[in-house]
C-alpha cells in the first residue's frame, strides 16, 4: 500500500512538471577540460535546446592565468545562446526569451566564450543545425599576463602620460578612429529638429551605433582579411582628422584637466588589472598595492621600514676569523687603489703632500704602482705577528693548565702548604 501511494505521488508530481524543464535536465551535458562533443541537427521537433555545463575546481593561486574556453562551432548563425550558473537558470532564460526571441535583433552570440576555471557555468544552445562543442583548457593564458602588466604600467605612469604631448596626440588619434561612428551620430543628432519624437530616434541611433561597433569587433578578423584596403583608408582618414582636431585644441595645460586625464588613465589601467584574471581578491590586492606604490612616496616607505627595523631589529651575525681576514684584505686593497687613483689625479697637490711625508721616495714609488710596503717593513710586521701568536699560545697554555688540574691534587697542595707553615711555626 505505501509503495502504491509513493508511485501515485510521483505521477502527480511529474504531471505538474513542465515538459521543457524535464527535457532540459535530461539534455544537460557536463564537460571536462579538453572534452569535445558533436551534435547532430534536428530539422523537425521542438526539443532543440541542449545545455553544457562546467563544474569548476577549487581556488588556487597557481591558476591565476588559467582559462577555460567554451567553443561552439556551427556553420551558420541560426542559433541562440542562453547563459547561467545552473541548468535551471539557463532554462529560465530560455522560457523568458521564447516569446520574444523572434524579435530580438541584439541577441548575444559568442562562438568562443571564456569562463572561469573555478566557478560553475552553463550555456544553453538552441538550434536545429549540427554543431560541435569543445571545452578548451588554457593552462597559462599569456594574453592575460600581458594585460596585467600593461594595466599596472598605465596606473603607475598615468601622472607622466597626462603631461606628455606625444601621448596626447596618439591617444586622440586612437580615440578618433574608434569613436568616429559615435561622433557621426552626434553630429547628425544636432541637425535633427528639437522634437520629443526625435529623442527616441537619437537614443535608438546610439543603440544601433554601439551594436555596429560590437559587431565590428566580433568580426574584426573577417574584416581584416576581406576588406583590408577599406579599413586602411578609414584608419588613415579618421586618424588624420583626429590629429588635426587635437592640434587645433592643443594638449591640456590646466592642472585640473591633467588630473582628469590621469584619473581616466588610472581607471582604465585598473579595469585592465581587474579583468586580467578570474580571482577577484587577488586582483583587488594587486590594485591596492599598485595604488599605494603610486601615491605613497618613497620617503614614507623608508620611514615605515626604519620604524619596523627599530621595533623588530634583525639578529646580528658575528664574522668568523676567515671572514674577518678576507674582509680586511678586500677593504685594504680597495682603499689602496682609491688612494693611488687620487694621488695621480689633478685634484691632488703632490708637491705639498710630499713635503709633509717622512719618506717621499716610497710614496712616489707607490703612486707609480709599486707596493706600499718594502721588504723590511713586511718582515718586521711578520715577526711582530709571530711574536704575538707565540705570546697568545703561552697564555692559553697557562690558562689551560691552571683550570685543568684535578681537584684532589689541588687539595693535596693546600694541605702540604699548611704542613710547611706549621713546621715553620714550631721551629721558630
Amino acid at each position: 500500500m505505501p509503495a502504491k501511494v509513493n508511485i501515485q505521488v510521483l505521477v502527480v508530481i511529474m504531471a505538474f512538471v513542465p515538459l521543457s524543464f524535464a527535457s532540459s535536465i535530461m539534455n544537460t551535458v557536463y564537460l571536462n577540460p579538453g572534452a569535445s562533443i558533436e551534435v547532430e541537427g534536428r530539422r523537425y521537433g521542438t526539443d532543440t535546446l541542449r545545455t553544457y555545463c562546467y563544474i569548476g575546481k577549487p581556488f588556487s593561486l597557481l591558476d591565476m592565468f588559467e582559462t577555460m574556453e567554451l567553443i561552439v562551432n556551427i556553420q551558420n548563425s541560426e542559433y541562440t545562446e542562453y547563459g547561467g550558473r545552473t541548468p535551471e537558470e539557463v532554462l529560465k532564460h530560455f522560457n523568458e526569451m521564447d516569446s520574444v526571441k523572434r524579435f530580438n535583433l541584439f541577441s548575444e552570440k559568442h562562438p568562443r566564450m571564456q569562463i572561469s576555471p573555478n566557478e560553475q557555468h552553463c550555456v544553453g544552445v538552441e538550434t536545429k543545425e549540427p554543431y560541435k562543442v569543445e571545452l578548451k583548457h588554457i593552462r597559462f593564458d599569456l594574453f592575460r599576463l600581458k594585460q596585467l602588466i600593461v594595466g599596472i604600467i598605465i596606473v603607475c605612469s598615468a601622472s607622466r602620460l597626462a603631461k606628455n604631448t606625444i601621448f596626447y596626440y596618439i591617444a586622440g588619434m586612437v580615440l578618433g578612429i574608434c569613436a568616429s561612428l559615435v561622433v557621426i551620430i552626434t553630429i547628425t543628432a544636432k541637425l535633427l529638429p528639437r522634437h520629443p519624437l526625435m529623442y527616441g530616434v537619437l537614443i535608438g541611433g546610439w543603440t544601433i551605433g554601439f551594436y555596429i561597433l560590437k559587431q565590428l569587433m566580433d568580426n574584426m578578423r573577417l574584416i581584416l582579411v576581406n576588406y583590408s584596403h577599406y579599413l586602411l583608408g578609414y584608419i588613415a582618414f579618421t586618424g588624420f582628422t583626429s590629429l588635426l582636431i587635437c592640434y587645433r585644441i592643443g594638449p591640456p595645460r590646466n592642472p585640473r584637466s591633467q588630473n582628469i586625464v590621469k584619473w581616466v588613465l588610472q581607471a582604465s589601467g585598473a579595469a585592465l588589472v581587474y579583468f586580467s584574471n578570474w580571482h577577484t581578491r587577488v586582483t583587488i590586492a594587486i590594485l591596492v598595492l599598485t595604488f599605494m606604490g603610486d601615491y605613497v612616496p618613497l620617503s614614507g616607505i623608508f620611514y615605515l621600514k626604519k620604524k619596523y627595523r627599530r621595533r623588530f631589529p634583525p639578529k646580528r651575525r658575528l664574522l668568523s676569523v676567515d671572514e674577518y681576514n678576507q674582509q680586511s684584505l678586500d677593504e685594504t686593497t680597495r682603499s689602496l687603489a682609491e688612494l693611488r687613483e687620487y694621488v695621480n689625479s689633478p685634484n691632488c697637490q703632490q708637491w705639498n703632500l710630499m713635503r709633509r711625508l717622512r719618506n717621499p721616495m716610497q710614496f712616489a714609488n707607490f703612486a707609480n704602482g709599486e707596493p706600499h710596503l718594502d721588504e723590511e717593513e713586511i718582515e718586521d710586521y711578520s715577526r711582530t705577528i709571530e711574536e704575538e701568536f707565540d705570546l697568545a699560545d703561552d697564555v692559553d697554555d697557562e690558562y689551560f693548565q691552571m683550570h685543568s688540574t684535578p681537584q684532589h691534587q689541588q687539595h693535596d697542595g693546600e694541605y702540604n702548604g699548611n704542613d710547611d707553615q706549621n713546621i715553620d711555626i714550631k721551629y721558630n
